[in-house]
């Protein structure tokens, strides 16, 4: 698996993630303070997240400019039988 770095900006949060955990997002961020990103997010070839979701909320919320990611390429509407 490859991780690249993109910009906090250029990724795109999935409309159908039934997935909504913002109560966790501060709890995230703590984590990734404490130890730094251990999970990469996973996005698809056009940048729209598969999973991480809160990962995301969280790097925003810690102000990062930046956040690992490993590409599928499986596109994300293709993905919730997987998940």
């Amino acid at each position: 698996m490859e991780i690249v770095y993109k910009r906090v900006d250029d990724l795109i949060e999935y409309e159908g993630n039934a997935r909504r955990n913002d109560a966790g997002v501060a709890k995230v961020a703590e984590s990734i303070r404490e130890f730094g990103f251990l999970n990469p997010i996973t996005i698809d070839p056009n940048n729209v997240i598969i999973a991480g979701h809160t990962r995301l909320k969280a790097a925003k919320q810690l102000g990062m400019e930046e956040v690992p990611v490993s590409y599928t390429h499986l596109r994300a509407h293709e993905t919730s039988a997987h998940l």
